[in-house]
């Protein structure tokens, strides 16, 4: 079966879009794996311009009832004007996340034209990149990797003969001339420096120890002669966490320097291991595609980019967003921005911020589903720190209880409304953000997590949605001013409108989180009375709504789309990540929602990136195996570089391709849906299982309620499964066809309903239960 961990290439990267990565949360790396002048593009997290910022606009809450009635009253473009110069911050833009540098490693005696025997790769599974090549007889290897015990990243240098490495290591940064690199000493060279003129200051060391030879200071970069191997250690440290961040890097470089090559490696190893071993997805392959393993990775992303198939690529890139979510993300580290932690430029496409309308959330989708739950405390860590601003927003802009934000914040967890009208005023991104809080209880139901950490945010973000929304005459609750995200309607002279009332996705956001605080509060035995009125404002909440042309409505009225083919799917939230519409539980509106997504993709709308992620994750909840594998090969088709990472298409003023780490991330999310669903009560096995995968298999995913899932199959058929049950809690388990459950010693059989087979199951925390297919 097909489990290739190991990107690999045959030549060095062209550019940054071919290079690989490597990060530990906190730090980044894209090795490049140049002969004679190779590059290690450096990142470090907090590296942002500005500083926290009092945005908050007066005339905003001075003008929302004219906002509201102006919308309301039918007079859109009017509103559009207003808002424009009244409902944004002040001023209406946040700060940029900044590369740190390069490190330029330039060696003596080697050329890319004596080269033989070339190979550069990433081993996903020890999270290490590496280089080698051969020179006249002379066999060089390189080995990078972020350490997250060590919090450094580490190139190690080796040849297979005696003072075979000359060469010079440097800081070299395109952009401007706010840093100074110098060498403190011989074998520690510093680059000191701060984001814009008011942003964040840092320092980076890079130390190199050698075994054999010398190291010469030479001002601003260091020599190396004759050494047998080298060592070369870069950490970084800023003022955001460290007052004295020049002592911070130096202790922990340091620190890492006392230790050898074989204990940095071996840490590191185990510590990349503890996460990415956990989930493991194998497919056979048909014989069509038996060779296509012995090609580098961009020979077989050509083939598929030329019409052809290769499911070993999908399982490549299936484990690829599970390694690049671990390595952009740790406890105790902030989220990943838009391109994760790998940013090459202090002027990233939309500043590489979080943007919370739908990009951030789905670098979360794979959290819990595919084993990696430690990764979503850095999002919930910054989601509290955004109550603080989101309070005062609420409180000024809005005159509401509770917390809110919009559709981006920053670093400084910066709640106010920015850009225009047509992406910016949309006050439900604190609602959004704050489900993943529930989801995780889901997926481990820890009341002291819930009761400590999740309930309190969910809470006051509710209680800014209770004190947003209106009554119409109609006795609807409705919230606005808002938008469906970035899409956009067409008035009645054609004119470009987007502002609206209470938008489906805002509606269904809202039913989510009322449903959630009320099922939290009734755990913790809290809040009786502010559940209660939760419920009684439920039933007021306007319904999800099927248009006359079958489709689920996005908007409260019917009007024509400015854009059919939209890249934002977002009144289909109920369906995917949501679970509001499910083809059992909701036919009807199940059938609206494919007949929606259909439109939207016969308009042009299967957009590239995370769009075509999002549209396989939704097929996967349709049950559509078959077009979750279409749009993944897609997806490898017209939305991945050489080095397999997303590109966003120009857009806007930006006039090229761009890295966005939420194509891969919500695509291995959408993989994972296809092969284990666990929403609305049920734990669904192959649910959405592709035809043309007839044999294979997965461990280690994860069901809600506190469960670890392994499936097996064969002849596109359930062949056995396991699920160890971690907080004993009940499940119902669902499968196509019908199978049985091996329970110590007792067997529960499975029983047909509504055409599928259910079996209903009792546990213990610790249990864990076989299933197997029966004859009907």
């Amino acid at each position: 079966m097909s489990n290739d961990l190991t990107l690999w290439y045959d030549k060095p990267a062209i550019n940054w879009l071919a290079a690989l990565p490597v990060g530990n949360g906190r730090l980044g790396g894209m090795v490049f794996g140049r002969v004679r002048k190779e590059w290690i593009q450096l990142n470090e997290e907090t590296l942002w311009t500005g500083h926290a910022r009092e945005r908050i606009n007066p005339l905003a809450r001075e003008n929302l009832d004219e906002m509201r009635r102006l919308i309301m009253s039918g007079d859109v473009r009017t509103a559009q004007f207003l808002g424009e110069n009244t409902m944004f911050g002040t001023p209406p833009t946040l700060t940029t996340y900044e590369t740190l540098s390069n490190l330029v490693l330039l060696f003596d005696g080697q050329y890319d034209e004596a080269v033989t025997d070339y190979r550069r790769e990433l081993d996903m599974e020890t999270g290490i990149a590496s280089v080698s090549y051969t020179i006249e007889g002379t066999h060089y290897r390189r080995g990078i990797l972020a350490s997250g015990p060590d919090d450094v990243v580490v190139i190690r240098l080796t040849a297979d003969r005696p003072a075979a490495l000359t060469l010079s290591t440097a800081f070299w940064r395109r952009y401007d001339n706010n840093y100074v690199p110098q060498c403190l000493s011989p074998d520690l060279l510093s680059l000191k420096g701060r984001c814009g003129l008011h942003g964040v200051s840092y320092e980076a060391l890079v130390k190199v120890v050698t075994e054999g030879g010398s190291v010469a200071d030479c001002t601003d970069h260091q020599v190396i002669t004759d050494a047998d191997a080298v060592t070369i250690i870069v950490g970084v440290a800023s003022d955001f966490r460290h007052a004295d961040y020049g002592a911070k890097v130096r202790a922990t470089v340091d620190a890492a320097a006392g230790k050898s090559w074989d204990e940095l490696r071996a840490a590191h190893v185990a510590d990349h291991q503890r996460l990415f071993s956990r989930v493991s997805l194998s497919l056979e392959l048909p014989e069509s595609q038996a060779e296509l393993a012995a090609l580098p990775t961009d020979a077989r992303l050509d083939k598929v980019k030329a019409g052809g198939e290769d499911d070993g690529l999908i399982t490549q890139v299936f484990a690829y967003g599970r390694y690049m979510l671990q390595a952009a993300s740790r406890p105790g580290t902030l989220p990943t921005t838009l391109q994760g932690i790998w940013n090459d430029t202090v002027a990233p496409a939309w500043d590489s911020k979080f943007t919370i309308n739908i990009n951030e959330e789905m670098h979360y989708w794979s959290a819990e589903t595919t084993n990696l739950a430690e990764t979503h405390h850095a999002l919930f860590d910054l989601i509290d720190r955004m109550r603080v601003s989101g309070r005062e927003v609420a409180r000024v802009h809005y005159g509401c209880r509770g917390f809110v934000a919009h559709h981006n914040t920053d670093i400084w967890a910066d709640c106010a409304p920015l850009d225009n009208v047509f992406c910016g005023l949309w006050p439900f991104g604190a609602a959004w953000l704050t489900l993943h809080l529930w989801e995780h209880y889901l997926f481990a139901p820890d009341e002291a997590f819930l009761r400590e950490k999740a309930y309190p945010i969910l809470k006051e973000a509710a209680e800014f949605l209770v004190d947003f929304h209106i009554e119409d005459e109609h006795g609807r609750l409705l919230a606005g001013p808002t938008i469906s995200p970035e899409n956009a309607w067409k008035g009645k002279d054609g004119e470009r409108l987007a502002l609206c009332m209470s938008d489906t996705m805002d509606v269904q956001i809202t039913r989510a989180l009322y449903q959630c605080v009320i099922e939290a509060a009734g755990i913790l035995g809290v809040d009786d009375a502010f559940a209660a009125e939760l419920k009684s404002l439920l039933p007021r909440l306007p319904a999800t709504r099927i248009d006359p042309n079958g489709r689920i409505a996005e908007w409260l009225d019917d009007v024509e789309e400015y854009e059919p083919g939209h890249r934002h799917n977002s009144h289909l939230f109920g369906l995917y990540p949501d679970d509001q519409i499910t083809v059992r539980g909701t036919p009807d509106l199940a059938e609206a929602a494919r007949n929606s997504l259909e439109f939207r993709i016969a308009n042009g709308g299967a957009g590239p990136c995370w769009s075509r992620a999002w549209i396989a994750g939704l097929f996967a909840r349709l049950g559509d195996g078959d077009e979750l594998r279409h749009h993944t090969l897609e997806f490898l088709r017209e939305s991945t570089d050489r080095n397999l990472f997303s590109m966003h298409p120009p857009q806007g003023s930006n006039p090229v391709h761009v890295f966005q780490i939420d194509g891969n991330l919500g695509l291995t999310a959408a993989i994972a849906e296809g092969l284990l669903q666990s929403q609305a009560g049920e734990i669904a096995l192959l649910p959405a299982l592709p035809a043309a995968w007839k044999e294979g298999k997965v461990s280690g995913l994860r069901a809600r309620g506190g469960f670890e899932v392994d499936i097996t199959w064969a002849d596109g058929g359930l062949q056995s499964a396991t699920l160890r049950s971690t907080h004993g809690r009940d499940c119902t388990v669902v499968h196509a066809a019908p199978f049985e459950v091996a329970m110590g010693d007792k067997t529960v059989r499975s029983v047909e309903q509504g055409g599928v087979h259910v079996a209903e199951l009792a546990t213990a925390a610790g249990d864990s239960l076989s299933l197997r297919p029966v004859a009907a």
